[in-house]
This record gives structure tokens, C-alpha cells and sequence, in this order.
């Protein structure tokens, strides 16, 4: 995780961690759902004028940082969710 959690209560650093681990988990779920590879998804997302390095993504997907609220708006618009389901699992992808 980020430095800016250096120095919170731990609970809140376990936080952090399980709301990253699910988005990760969502956007991996709905990628796969789409049969797109990393490549794919961050080229659409680049057509949001939002650039997320190959590392980066990868980070991301796997839990270990949490996207920036840009990269959240164009990653739901590459993967034709919304944001609320991307963030939160409420609501269904739309298809």
C-alpha cells in the first residue's frame, strides 16, 4: 500500500487492503468475463485519456494499490460497468 498509510491505525491500513483486493477482484472478474487480456483493457482505458501502466494495472488488479478516481471512472467505462459495482460489487455489470 501506499505511504500515506504509514503511521494510521492498523485497522485502517486493513482496510484499505480489503477494499483493494475486491476492486482488483472485480476488475479481474469482469476482464476475463469480456475475454479481454490487460493489454486490451488498458488500451480502452486510454481512449478515456487516462494512462494506468502495465505495472501499475497489474498492482491494481491484484490488490496491492488502490486506482486513483480517474482511472475508477475510465476502467468502469473500459469494462462497461459502473463505478458503484467497480467499488462497491452493488449493482450488475452491464453486458
Amino acid at each position: 500500500m501506499p505511504r500515506r498509510t504509514q503511521g494510521l491505525p492498523e485497522h485502517f491500513r486493513q482496510h484499505e487492503e480489503t477494499v483493494a483486493k475486491a476492486i482488483g477482484d472485480r476488475i479481474r472478474q469482469r476482464r476475463t468475463q469480456l475475454q479481454l487480456t490487460q493489454e486490451d483493457l488498458l488500451a480502452r482505458v486510454e481512449l478515456n485519456e487516462v494512462h494506468i501502466s502495465h505495472t501499475q494495472f497489474s498492482r491494481i488488479e491484484n490488490g496491492h494499490l488502490l486506482a486513483n478516481a480517474a482511472e475508477i471512472i475510465a476502467l468502469a467505462e473500459a469494462l462497461s460497468v459502473t463505478c458503484s459495482w467497480l467499488l462497491l460489487g452493488q449493482e450488475q455489470a452491464s453486458t
